[in-house]
């Protein structure tokens, strides 16, 4: 842990650290966590929500293109920080609650269900730093066609339902989701508390993997999808611009 222990970990209050709290730990990379979810009694929960329930997200729009999601916990980034309160669809996934509220150890800040569709991916990109350092960014697994592939600074990570991961989202990363089915999964954002840490510490390193020909196709097909979305980028940082002033 490179010295640091659990006792040491910034709290909410204090100066983030500057790389992000899974490298204050001295981990690169994705971890997988020593601990399984019941991924099929999550899918039948979400299953049947109504089909309302799921939006394309406005927030970054050309990023998040191929998915639909909602928030579980919290509140999409603004120019007033907002409470990370239960959302709504949350009263109805009382597995997912407790899985989140409870059975993680930690305060989640946020918590978004998404799910990219067939043949869609995620571009490579970087999460803000200054909205994540002080927090660490899990990914439960719940469904996919197959298992699915997460690149993430330079390697690539196999996740299967049910696992969950402590991910990386201060590196690059993307998704490329090449089953025929959605992927399903829930991004939750936590505070750092000493089970957390003892957790991560615990789970699983060096499940990456280099695949050159596999990094420069998913490089080739982010470049592709920027050029094509552009103006709809100029549009949404000039938006980023004005609400930030307010």
């Amino acid at each position: 842990m490179s010295g640091a222990t659990a006792a040491s970990l910034p709290v909410p209050s204090d100066p983030p650290p500057s790389d992000g709290v899974l490298r204050y730990l001295g981990i690169e990379g994705c971890i997988r966590l020593p601990f399984t979810v019941d991924a099929a009694s999550l899918r039948d929960e979400l299953d049947r929500l109504p089909q309302g329930t799921w939006t394309r997200a406005d927030r970054d729009p050309v990023v998040q293109a191929h998915v639909e999601s909602f928030f579980a916990i919290g509140h999409p980034r603004g120019p007033r920080p907002l409470p990370p309160e239960d959302r709504a669809p949350l009263a109805a996934l009382p597995k997912l609650r407790v899985l989140l509220r409870e059975r993680i150890g930690a305060e989640p800040r946020r918590a978004i269900v998404a799910r990219l569709r067939a043949g869609g991916f995620i571009p490579i990109h970087t999460d803000t730093p200054r909205f994540f350092r002080g927090t660490v960014r899990l990914s439960l697994q719940i469904d996919a066609d197959g298992p699915q592939r997460l690149y993430c600074n330079g390697l690539w990570y196999e996740m299967e339902p049910g696992e969950v991961w402590a991910v990386d989202n201060l590196r690059p990363h993307a998704v490329w989701n090449a089953g025929r089915g959605p992927r399903v999964n829930v991004l939750a954002d936590y505070v750092p508390s000493s089970a957390l840490v003892e957790t991560i510490v615990a789970g699983e390193r060096g499940r990456g993997v280099d695949d050159p020909p596999a990094r420069r196709e998913i490089e080739s097909m982010t470049r592709r999808h920027y050029r094509r979305s552009r103006w709809r980028s100029v549009r949404y940082e000039l938006f980023k611009l004005v609400w930030r002033r307010r």
